[in-house]
């Protein structure tokens, strides 16, 4: 992580989300890289441990981006009221 306040030791998470643009691109990068390999490749087999594995990686990646989003809208919100 290239930021400082991914890098601060002794951040804690709730000071970390919304604030690092270069952790939300490479969220979106691997969520939507995740969600493209699943399809292209285990969307046939959604059972196989495999594709299991890679739908929770990908929703995993999902959430904590979704997550990033919905505290960087707070943020702005808060900021501009």
């Amino acid at each position: 992580m290239g930021c400082t306040t991914c890098r601060d030791k002794h951040a804690r998470f709730k000071q970390k989300l919304g604030r690092c643009k270069q952790c939300m691109w490479q969220l979106t990068a691997l969520s939507l890289f995740s969600w493209l390999v699943w399809g292209w490749r285990y969307r046939e087999q959604p059972t196989s441990v495999e594709s299991i594995t890679l739908i929770f990686a990908a929703s995993a990646f999902s959430a904590l981006l979704l997550t990033h989003f919905v505290v960087a809208l707070h943020r702005y919100l808060k900021k501009k009221a």
